[in-house]
């Protein structure tokens, strides 16, 4: 009995992810609830722009496909930061202010 179907080929190689991203959208959520920790939160959100923003080079070149990935990181990476700094902020001014009454 013979096959009526010709032989199947291999499919297109798969795009090679970007471990950037990755990173980069760990470091951003991680950013947000470590904002209060002394610094700590404004460090990993300042990490995880800068690899967003590399990740996002990189599937913009096409030798990477998790764009969803470096954008999440990327925008996490920036409200950590924000909150961080925030809160850096309201602490020296707390700090210096006397406030009444105390």
């Amino acid at each position: 009995m013979t096959n009526p179907y010709p032989p199947q080929g291999y499919g297109p190689p798969a795009q090679p992810q970007n471990t950037q991203g990755l990173v980069s959208m760990i470091l951003g959520i991680a950013s947000i609830p470590l904002a209060c920790c002394r610094g700590i939160g404004t460090l990993l959100g300042i990490a995880a722009i800068v690899l967003g923003y590399l990740g996002k080079q990189k599937v913009a070149q096409g030798l990477a496909n998790n764009g969803s990935q470096a954008q999440t990181g990327f925008i996490t990476g920036i409200i950590g930061t924000a909150l961080g700094l925030l809160i850096l902020i309201l602490a020296v001014v707390l700090s210096v202010v006397d406030l009444p009454g105390q």
